[in-house]
């Protein structure tokens, strides 16, 4: 298993962010490009929260299958959705990945950013593609992440870490402003940019559970951190205690830099 690919295993527990999205709050893109009938594939489905939401959109005539690498995010998945025909669930690797068929749309969100090989893995996801169908990737640059009031001191130096420990391992922490560049090599056209920049401000339903995410980050991923020497015990709970003060006394708004492309195989 490569660094990248070790770094990206999902600790157990970190679900808990996956499951806070749903397809209309998580991927919202696909609202427009996914039509009745069609069979989408989610590839990094997690624990398919959002691959149900997508059964909505391609209706009881379309198929909407979701691939993952780990056992027990995909076993959670089948636990809650099982009982949807139309929604597929598989352990699996996209690298070796081999359908039974090509799908209309293949879908990837928030996956690319821990890759170590994106432009690879997006070549592998255009073979997968019908000719005439849609590749649509979501993803972040996470350079680009604005705090209002800036976090406190350990929290920034936690996110700098991360962000590190990420680099290090060969992940692209800004493949958000690469995508266009890489679905032009790769022969796309009708290509798209959409800005889906996630914004949590204090009127916003539910801000406490949304800013928190680097609060649960420094929790679980933060762990990882710590044992691969990118910061000590006392630096991660520090982050958590600070960070999670600021949430509750002076945080007015995070924005997370979030863009969605999309392009079509000839």
């Amino acid at each position: 298993m490569s660094q990248a690919a070790e770094r990206a295993t999902m600790p157990k527990g970190t679900n808990s962010v996956l499951d806070r999205r749903t397809v209309f709050s998580g991927n919202r893109n696909l609202v427009g490009v996914v039509r009745p009938g069609d069979a989408l594939l989610d590839v990094g489905c997690g624990s398919g929260s959002m691959t149900f939401g997508m059964a909505e959109l391609t209706g009881p005539s379309g198929t909407v299958t979701g691939i993952d690498a780990s056992e027990h995010l995909i076993e959670i998945a089948r636990k809650n959705f099982s009982d949807h025909d139309n929604v597929h669930f598989e352990v699996a690797d996209i690298n070796s990945y081999v359908p039974v068929k090509l799908f209309d749309v293949v879908s990837a969100a928030r996956v690319l950013q821990w890759l170590a090989n994106p432009h690879e893995v997006l070549g592998k996801m255009v073979s997968l593609v019908k000719p005439g169908g849609l590749l649509t990737i979501l993803d972040y640059n996470h350079t680009k992440i604005h705090w209002e009031p800036e976090v406190p001191e350990s929290m920034r130096m936690f996110y700098d870490a991360f962000l590190k420990w990420r680099q290090d391992a060969g992940m692209n922490n800004g493949v958000a402003d690469k995508l266009q560049e890489m679905f032009e090599a790769l022969g796309l056209t009708d290509i798209t940019v959409t800005d889906f920049s996630e914004v949590s401000d204090k009127d916003s339903l539910d801000f406490a559970g949304d800013i928190s995410i680097w609060k649960k980050v420094a929790e679980t991923r933060g762990k990882q951190l710590v044992a691969d020497g990118y910061v000590t015990e006392e630096q991660r709970l520090a982050a958590i205690a600070d960070y999670d003060h600021w949430i509750k006394s002076s945080a007015r708004s995070m924005k997370m830099y979030l863009l969605a492309v999309t392009g079509r195989r000839p």
